[in-house]
Parts: structure tokens; sequence; C-alpha cells
């Protein structure tokens, strides 16, 4: 069964929209461009069915641009892809619908944590995406773009008392650090066996 993107991209060769030798590129980019959408709409559909539309809207904004940025965990199937995405997300609403609400003198010690070691490790090689020198000096900037935004929401979420902010701000960190970390990983293992 061919994809979307393989469908667009081949509707599109046939139509001289685009050349065919690059069909293939286009038909991985409408797949990625899908997927995001479809995926960040389910998360947000489902933070408002089950009643937390900000943090969740806080999970998409943070793991998303990490996650574009600094690389780090990678399945090796689309479906298990799927299946962790979801399952780290699952247990992300789980925890925020029970966790009692925590003092911002032990979330900004868990937010400065996260963030060094986010910043030490970052960014982190995928099979997918090597990130070759410039690349990495590119994504180091962008990383530090990132965590002076988030800084600044971090900073207004404390001065305005919002607890349960910091507490999104803090999950979503811990799930981009544990990615990043287990990417991390993956890719000694992967060098130490070749």
């Amino acid at each position: 069964m061919k994809s979307i993107g393989k469908c667009l991209s081949e509707k599109y060769v046939l139509n001289g929209i685009i050349e065919s030798h690059f069909s293939d590129a286009y038909a991985y980019i409408f797949d990625y461009m899908f997927n995001f959408i479809l995926y960040n709409l389910s998360l947000l559909t489902l933070g408002f069915l089950f009643h937390h539309p900000i943090a969740v809207t806080i999970y998409i904004i943070i793991t998303g641009s990490l996650r574009a940025v600094t690389g780090g965990y990678h399945c090796k199937t689309r479906i298990s892809c799927y299946i962790l995405s979801y399952t780290v997300f699952s247990i992300y609403l789980l925890t925020i619908a029970t966790i009692p609400m925590i003092s911002a003198y032990i979330l900004i010690p868990i937010y400065i944590i996260c963030w060094i070691l986010i910043l030490v490790v970052s960014p982190v090689d995928t099979p997918n995406k090597v990130f070759s020198k410039s690349a990495k000096k590119t994504a180091r900037k962008k990383t530090y773009i990132i965590f002076f935004f988030n800084s600044i929401f971090t900073i207004l979420s404390l001065l305005l008392h919002w607890n349960k902010g910091l507490i999104f701000i803090d999950l979503s960190l811990i799930i981009c650090a544990t990615g990043l970390y287990t990417g991390y990983i993956s890719n000694i293992r992967r060098h130490h066996e070749s």
C-alpha cells in the first residue's frame, strides 16, 4: 500500500510540478508533514478530551521543538515510534492528572538540571539525521534559543505563581532529556558493535 506522500509525489511528477528524480524526497517530506500534523492534532484532541489543553500545548511546543533541533532516540520502525510516542504522551497526561502540587523551590532546580543535561549532550545523532560539525553548531545555537524562550516562559510562570505550568514544563523537559540520553546511549552501543 502506497503512503499518502508517495501518492502525492507521483501525482506531482505526472503533472510536471516536480522532476521524477525528486519523487522519493518529496514523498518523505509529504509523509513527514502529514504525520507531524496528524500526531500533534491527535495530541491536542486528547488534551481537550481529558481537560488538559494547556498542558498538551506546552508539551507539544517543548518536546516538538527540542526533538526537531536536538535529535535523540529513534525507533527502528514507524509503528514502534507511534507506540512509544503515544505511550510517553499517555504517561505525561496521567502524571499531570495525578501529581500533587509541588513547590517552585523543587520545580526550578528540576528545570535547571534538565536544561543542563539537555545542553551538555545535544544534539544527538539519529540513524536518519547525522549531524555534521556545522549542523551541530547550528543545532546548539537553536537549542540555546529554545532555552532562552523556555526560560522566559518559566520565569513568567514562576512570577505568576503558576506551579502547574512549571510542572508541565518540567515533565516535558524530563521527557526530552530522557529521549536525548536514550539516543546517546543507543549511539554508543551502535558504535561499539561496529
